[in-house]
């Protein structure tokens, strides 16, 4: 079984960061402790691997950015319970 669609997306918008940010696979690796290939491993849609939330919050720490703008979108916001929502999409990627 591959990664899900919501999977797929949260990694997506890592790997733009990762870019953006000037970041090679090599170096998020050094980052987490992992080798390059396992980063391309969790970028690539065929493979199942993924990244752990412990990892995606240092992904975070590093890029600068707050978790809920991994996980929520621009219209999530508007969400009353956006504490709830954020929680619902982070058991989401976990699972």
């Amino acid at each position: 079984m591959g990664k899900t669609k919501y999977q797929q997306t949260i990694i997506a918008k890592l790997r733009r960061l990762r870019e953006e940010k000037g970041y090679s696979q090599q170096k998020v690796g050094y980052i987490l402790g992992l080798s390059n290939g396992q980063i391309g491993n969790i970028e690539s849609v065929k493979q199942t691997h993924k990244y752990t939330l412990s990892q995606i919050k240092t992904l975070c720490k590093e890029f600068n950015v707050r978790i809920e703008q991994i996980f929520l979108e621009e219209d999530d916001y508007m969400t009353k319970d956006i504490i709830d929502l954020l929680i619902d999409r982070i058991i989401a990627y976990g699972e």
